[in-house]
């Protein structure tokens, strides 16, 4: 078998302790807070954004802000499509984080189950 190379300055000692959270304990808080912290954050911060400015185009649109009325027709439609679609990349961006890493765990650990 192949053993990695062990180098003499490592960040981790040999001896240190790893702590493990018990997942039954958490909150919905803490584990939403853990699924944001594991995903891209220029991918949520576009998504957000993207729902900001098309929500915000649709409040200047119902506001008669915007003049003349067809721009302003035009304005709330785009607005409210990009609200939508912003919404769908964030409910994505949250529901499909965990894929690769739950196939890459399930594959090493049927590899595992294999060799013993």
């Amino acid at each position: 078998m192949y053993e990695e190379p062990k180098e003499k300055n490592s960040l981790v000692q040999e001896n240190s302790i790893r702590v493990d959270i018990p997942t039954r304990s958490l909150s919905n808080f803490s584990v939403f807070f853990d699924k944001v912290h594991s995903i891209n954050g220029l991918h949520l911060l576009s998504a957000l954004s993207q729902i900001f400015l098309g929500l915000s185009v649709v409040a200047l649109s119902v506001l008669n802000i915007i003049q003349p009325d067809w721009i302003a027709t035009v304005m709330t439609v785009v607005g409210s499509m990009t609200s939508i679609v912003g919404l769908y990349f964030v409910y994505y961006i949250l529901t499909h984080t965990d894929s690769f890493d739950s196939l890459l765990n399930k594959a090493i650990k049927r590899v595992i189950n294999s060799q013993n």
